[in-house]
C-alpha cells in the first residue's frame, strides 16, 4: 500500500514508518520543512504528490510542558479534522490517528481504562483530541475505515530531556542525587518504538474506533526511579523532594484487551528493557560531550 505517514521523524513515528516499511509498504513521510499541515494548500500539494491509501496521522503540538495547554491545539484540531476530509476525497480509504488518554476521565476511580470508559478532558490538548475524535467517529458512523489509537504514557531513547525518566536518569549519570515526588501513583508505560509498531500495525489492520495502545501494566513512578537508579553506579534518589503535580490520578493505566486480542499486538518491551535502553541512550549522550 501507499501509506502517509505525518509526523514520521517523531517519538513515536519513526518506528511506525520502520514497522511499515518492513512489511514492504510505499510509506512516505515529509518532515515538517516539506508541508505544513496547518495550511490547506500545503496538505493537498501533499496528498496530491504522494496519492495514500492510508493515513497515519501523527503530527500535533507534542512540545514538553507546553502541549497541555497550548493554543494552537485548536489549530491542530481543525487542521486535522480537515486533513481528514481532505484526503478522503483524494480517494484515501483508511485512516489512524492518535488519541490520547488524557481524552478520559482521571478520577473514575477506574483501576484499568478501557476505550468505552467516560471521557471528561481536563486540559486544551485533551479536549481538541477529543472533539477531532468524535468528528472521527461522525465519519466512521458512514462507513469510513478510522481508527484511533489512545497512547498512554512513553518512554524511550531521543525523549526531551525534561521528561520524568531524563529528569532522573541524567542527575544520577552527572553524580548529583535526583530528586522527584513521592511517586506513588500507578502509571501505565509504553516503549515508543512499541507505540510506533502498533500505529504500524493498526495501519494495516481493519480494526475501527478508539484502541488503547498502552502496556497495560501498571507502575509507580517511584519503582520506574527506582529500575533505573539500579542500573547507574552509586545512583541516588531523593524520594517526596518534589510536591505533587496537582490534580494527580491515584491510577493512569489501560485496559489492553483490544489492543492484545482484536489487533493481535504484544510489545516487545518490559519497563525493565525500556528504562534500561533510556540509562543507555543518556549515558551515549554524556559520553558524546
Amino acid at each position: 500500500m501507499r501509506i502517509l505517514v505525518t509526523g514520521g521523524h517523531g517519538f513515536i513515528g519513526k518506528a511506525a514508518v520502520e514497522s511499515l516499511a518492513s512489511q514492504g509498504h510505499e510509506v512516505f513521510a515529509p518532515r515538517r520543512s516539506e508541508c505544513d499541515l496547518l495550511d490547506a494548500t500545503s496538505r493537498q500539494e501533499l496528498l496530491d504528490r504522494t496519492r495514500p491509501e492510508t493515513l497515519v496521522h501523527l503530527a500535533w503540538q507534542t512540545k514538553h510542558g507546553v502541549f497541555w495547554t497550548a493554543p494552537d491545539n485548536v489549530s491542530w484540531r481543525d487542521a486535522t479534522i480537515g486533513f481528514l476530509h481532505e484526503f478522503l476525497e483524494s480517494g484515501g480509504r483508511r485512516a489512524v490517528l492518535a488519541g490520547t488518554c488524557a481524552e478520559y476521565d482521571w478520577h473514575t476511580g477506574a483501576k484499568r481504562l478501557v476505550e468505552t470508559a467516560p471521557c471528561k478532558p481536563a486540559t486544551l490538548y485533551g479536549r481538541c483530541k477529543h472533539e477531532t475524535f468524535t468528528a472521527c467517529e461522525s465519519l466512521a458512523a458512514e462507513g469510513v475505515s478510522i481508527a484511533w489509537g489512545r497512547l498512554f504514557l512513553l518512554m524511550g531513547p531521543r525523549e526531551a530531556p525534561t521528561r520524568f525518566l531524563p529528569s532522573i536518569i541524567r542527575p544520577m549519570l552527572q553524580g548529583h542525587t535526583a530528586q522527584m515526588s513521592d511517586g506513588r501513583g500507578l502509571r501505565d508505560f509504553m516503549h515508543c518504538a512499541d507505540a510506533g509498531a502498533a500505529f504500524g500495525a493498526l495501519a494495516t489492520h481493519e480494526l475501527t474506533g478508539a484502541i488503547n495502545i498502552a502496556s497495560g501494566h501498571g507502575v509507580s513512578l517511584v519503582d520506574v526511579a527506582k529500575i533505573a537508579a539500579a542500573r547507574i553506579p552509586n545512583g541516588q534518589l531523593d524520594i517526596g523532594a518534589l510536591p505533587p503535580r496537582e490534580d494527580e490520578p491515584d491510577a493512569l493505566v489501560a485496559d489492553v484487551t483490544r489492543m492484545t486480542q482484536e489487533l493481535k499486538f504484544i510489545p516487545r518491551h518490559t519497563i525493565e528493557s525500556a528504562v534500561e535502553e533510556c540509562v543507555e541512550y543518556w549515558k551515549a549522550q554524556a559520553s558524546a560531550k
